[in-house]
């Protein structure tokens, strides 16, 4: 039996959907009207994300890891990676990629941006250490780089080589900060802070190095996103998807999915998240909480 889940989605509506039989998998492509369109089959897929602005998504494949650029209507081709060493995927941004690397040693991992068009490269961060996961702000100067006992800041453009990378906070092995993005002014990061019996929507201002909270008293297995335009943060629990005015942590409104959902993605516009749950693959409405089912065969 296939599984399906939703990658990502672009600025058109349309999404990049994975579907796996046994080893092998193919990538669809599902728009706002239901058509549907297959794009590749990749042996050994492990995720991909559109490339913003563009008809082309990165995908990470194969062990050790690599990633390679596919043109919707054209073919994979490579794009980075060697066979002695892992290349994982972080993020996208207009015409870049966010990857972690071990290509210096197996268990020290180096965070680079690579220019898709010209192959430039810049290692942003290459202390080591097993970088868990990595958010880079809206304007390019910030990464926020989540290790398994610490969250640091990256300064790209620092006053001082000391500002470079900074102690956000000390973190626990387990729990601490996660889900990491930036608000669109790229001056507050915005993470979801887990205690034992507790989550909450928590914000770091890059200025004063403060936490402030944003959304609390939520179920210790809440995940939560803010929207690309900093509106809206959505919180799902179980199969619950619930928005909050993410400036104030007002309640605004929440959809009940037919599964517990595992995974979303804001679109870029803001407007709608495309949600994976145990029973599938569903589009949910920003403003009205509307959900619409997505079904590939």
């Amino acid at each position: 039996m296939s599984e399906t889940r939703v990658l990502d989605v672009d600025e058109q509506g349309r999404l990049l959907i994975a579907v796996s039989d046994a080893d092998h998998t193919r990538l669809v492509e599902v728009d706002a009207e239901d058509g549907r369109r297959e794009l590749a089959g990749v042996p050994g897929f492990a995720s991909a994300r559109y490339l913003p602005g563009e008809r082309k998504a990165v995908v990470q494949h194969g062990a050790p890891a690599q990633l390679s650029l596919l043109r919707v209507g054209g073919k994979l081709t490579h794009l980075v990676g060697a066979d002695d060493h892992d290349t994982e995927l972080l993020g996208v941004l207009p015409g870049r990629v966010v990857y972690r690397t071990n290509r210096k040693h197996r268990l020290l991992y180096s965070v680079v941006i690579r220019n898709v068009l010209v192959g430039e490269e810049q290692a942003v961060y290459d202390r080591g250490g097993a970088v868990v996961a990595a958010a880079v702000s809206p304007n390019s100067r910030y990464i926020a780089i989540r290790l398994p006992r610490k969250l640091v800041l990256v300064d790209t453009m620092p006053v001082t080589e000391d500002d470079h990378v900074r102690l956000i906070s000390p973190e626990p092995a387990t729990r601490g900060r996660a889900d990491l993005s930036w608000l669109p002014d790229s001056s507050r990061l915005v993470a979801t802070e887990y205690d034992a019996d507790s989550a909450r929507v928590v914000r770091f201002d890059v200025t004063s190095a403060s936490w402030h909270p944003a959304i609390v008293s939520l179920d210790p297995s809440a995940r939560s996103w803010t929207a690309p335009d900093g509106r809206r943060t959505a919180v799902a629990t179980g199969s619950e998807l619930a928005f909050y005015q993410a400036d104030n942590g007002r309640h605004l409104r929440a959809a009940d999915l037919d599964g517990a959902i595992t995974d979303f993605r804001w679109s870029p516009d803001s407007l709608t998240l495309a949600v994976n749950t145990t029973a599938g693959i569903a589009v949910v409405a920003a403003d009205t909480a509307a959900v619409r089912q997505v079904t590939v065969h």
